[in-house]
């Protein structure tokens, strides 16, 4: 809590606070908090993918049938949108809506940036 006087603005969480300064040709690649959340979004994916996807079973766990459904449902969308030449860009569709779908769950996380 603020000490007496001071104000306190909820959107402090919100700050980015770089970890590693680097500047290279006069570019700020410094690594950041929201750096390291991005980080957690794709190896949050990554697990949960390569847990799903690696086990073999008759019967599929529920995790099995959830990434099975997010796969179908984003075939789906993209078959009925853009048609059969869409299925060169299913990776990308895929992978994107994977990044947006996991990130705003981390990004639920209150007080994460700090």
């Amino acid at each position: 809590m603020a000490a007496s006087g001071e104000k306190h603005s909820p959107l402090e969480q919100f700050e980015i606070i770089p970890f590693v300064h680097m500047k290279a040709g006069g570019v700020d690649l410094s690594f950041t908090n929201s750096s390291l959340s991005m980080i957690i979004t794709v190896a949050v994916i990554t697990l949960f993918l390569t847990l799903t996807v690696n086990t073999r079973s008759i019967i599929p766990s529920r995790l099995q049938l959830i990434s099975e459904l997010m796969y179908t449902f984003i075939a789906q969308l993209l078959s009925d949108t853009v048609g059969d030449n869409g299925r060169r860009y299913f990776p990308f569709v895929f992978s994107l809506f994977m990044f947006v779908l996991i990130g705003n769950m981390v990004g639920m996380v209150p007080y994460q940036f700090i």
